[in-house]
């Protein structure tokens, strides 16, 4: 299981407004005035991995782009024998407000929400999915969070400008999560205070919208805004 949920969201040109309640893949925009423009389509692709005690590619999972506070999917895909997979995704001309679900039959849902709105293609994503079991040890053996069933976790990687992984970051969420724990030598450690070199946390026991940050003396981060789910996993990038 090491770097269990390692994170290896690329994600190009991002701007605008880091709030998931604007524009959307849909077009809409929710008020947010201020998203830049984007391309008619924006390409979404990259490569859904299972992640245990080993790592393999997997396919048929289900994939879908939806702007946030919309159940319909603006667009779909499904990966192959390879785990890859392609969307394009209409943006109304606006960058993209929105998350990725990802899907598949004995595995824990997963959404994906980008740090800032996308304004361009965004290639190279690792999507990677643990079983229920897992995720049951990863949360509650290993960082004894006590993660119910009725709450939803997070899991962040913290990023610097330069996209390189930041050590000795500690995170938060509003509202607070019943636990924060971190990698250490590449696996989750109850006793971990700050990330390690992998610059991956987790948050445990968050349901609902939720705003998640990062902290490191001299370093800025910007928070956003993800929407964590009952009995799912969430995954996002928190950098400057």
């Amino acid at each position: 299981m090491k770097s269990a949920l390692a994170l290896a969201l690329v994600l190009a040109a991002c701007g605008g407004s880091s709030s998931p309640s604007g524009g959307g893949p849909d077009g809409s925009t929710g008020g947010n005035h201020d998203a830049p423009s984007a391309p008619a389509m924006v390409t979404f692709s990259g490569t859904v991995q299972s992640k245990g005690t080993s790592t393999s590619p997997l396919a048929g999972v289900s994939l879908g782009a939806y702007g946030e506070g919309s159940s319909t999917a603006v667009a779909t895909a499904t990966s192959d024998s390879q785990g890859n997979f392609t969307m394009m995704i209409p943006t109304g001309g606006t960058a993209l407000q929105g998350y990725v679900k990802a899907t598949f039959n004995g595995y824990v849902d997963t959404y994906l929400y980008p740090p800032t709105a996308v304004a361009a293609d965004t290639t190279g994503v690792t999507v990677f999915m643990v079983t229920p079991s897992t995720y049951d040890l990863l949360a509650n053996t290993l960082c004894q969070g006590n993660q119910m069933t009725t709450n939803g976790g997070i899991a962040v990687e913290v990023l610097d400008a330069s996209m390189a992984k930041v050590q000795g970051a500690t995170v938060a969420s509003m509202p607070a999560a019943t636990k924060y724990c971190y990698n250490q030598g590449g696996f989750p450690n109850k006793s971990a205070t700050s990330t390690d070199t992998d610059g991956i946390a987790y948050m445990l026991n968050v349901t609902g919208t939720a705003t998640v940050s990062a902290s490191k003396s001299g370093l800025t981060f910007k928070s956003h805004q993800v929407n964590a789910r009952a009995g799912a996993l969430t995954l996002t990038i928190i950098q400057p």
